[in-house]
Protein backbone atom coordinates (compact mmCIF):
# COMPACT_ATOMS: atom_id res chain seq x y z
CA UNK A 1 0.00 0.00 0.00
CA UNK A 2 1.30 3.19 -0.97
CA UNK A 3 1.17 6.52 0.64
CA UNK A 4 -1.58 8.01 -2.07
CA UNK A 5 -4.04 5.32 -1.15
CA UNK A 6 -4.06 5.80 2.51
CA UNK A 7 -4.68 9.41 2.08
CA UNK A 8 -7.23 8.79 -0.58
CA UNK A 9 -8.75 6.18 1.93
CA UNK A 10 -8.65 9.03 4.94
CA UNK A 11 -9.91 11.51 2.84
CA UNK A 12 -12.94 9.37 1.49
CA UNK A 13 -13.86 8.48 5.08
CA UNK A 14 -13.38 12.14 6.13
CA UNK A 15 -15.96 13.06 3.22
CA UNK A 16 -18.55 10.09 4.17
CA UNK A 17 -18.25 11.73 7.78
CA UNK A 18 -19.14 15.48 6.86
CA UNK A 19 -21.99 14.07 4.47
CA UNK A 20 -23.74 11.89 7.24
CA UNK A 21 -23.34 13.48 10.33
CA UNK A 22 -25.77 16.53 9.46
CA UNK A 23 -27.61 14.10 7.40
CA UNK A 24 -27.84 12.16 10.69
CA UNK A 25 -29.25 15.69 12.95
CA UNK A 26 -31.02 16.30 9.76
CA UNK A 27 -33.24 13.84 10.50
CA UNK A 28 -33.48 13.98 14.37
CA UNK A 29 -34.33 17.37 13.87
CA UNK A 30 -37.20 16.60 11.71
CA UNK A 31 -38.28 13.51 13.43
CA UNK A 32 -39.08 16.18 16.70
CA UNK A 33 -40.66 18.51 14.20
CA UNK A 34 -43.09 16.06 13.50
CA UNK A 35 -43.72 14.68 16.74
CA UNK A 36 -44.25 18.89 17.89
CA UNK A 37 -47.06 18.85 14.97
CA UNK A 38 -48.69 16.16 15.68
CA UNK A 39 -48.95 17.57 19.17
CA UNK A 40 -50.25 20.67 18.25
CA UNK A 41 -52.41 19.34 16.21
CA UNK A 42 -54.11 17.10 18.94
CA UNK A 43 -54.22 20.25 21.08
CA UNK A 44 -56.34 21.96 18.15
CA UNK A 45 -58.79 19.15 17.76
CA UNK A 46 -59.50 19.48 21.93
CA UNK A 47 -59.89 23.58 21.08
CA UNK A 48 -62.35 23.03 18.81
CA UNK A 49 -64.49 20.73 20.19
CA UNK A 50 -64.41 22.47 23.07
CA UNK A 51 -65.20 26.22 20.86
CA UNK A 52 -67.93 23.95 19.18
CA UNK A 53 -69.14 23.37 22.43
CA UNK A 54 -69.42 27.04 23.25
CA UNK A 55 -71.19 28.03 20.22
CA UNK A 56 -73.88 25.82 20.91
CA UNK A 57 -74.57 27.39 23.88
CA UNK A 58 -74.27 30.96 22.77
CA UNK A 59 -77.03 30.23 19.67
CA UNK A 60 -79.41 28.80 22.60
CA UNK A 61 -78.77 32.10 24.66
CA UNK A 62 -78.98 34.31 21.75
CA UNK A 63 -82.32 32.38 20.90
CA UNK A 64 -83.32 33.30 24.76
CA UNK A 65 -82.58 36.86 24.64
CA UNK A 66 -84.51 37.11 21.37
CA UNK A 67 -87.69 35.61 22.92
CA UNK A 68 -87.17 37.68 25.85
CA UNK A 69 -87.40 40.82 24.10
CA UNK A 70 -89.63 39.93 22.07
CA UNK A 71 -92.34 38.75 24.40
CA UNK A 72 -91.37 42.43 26.21
CA UNK A 73 -91.99 44.23 23.21
CA UNK A 74 -95.66 42.65 23.05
Amino acid sequence: MTWEIVVGIIALFGFVAAVVSPLIRLNTSITKLNCSIDALNSQMQKSYRRLDAHSGRLDDHEKRLIILENGKGK
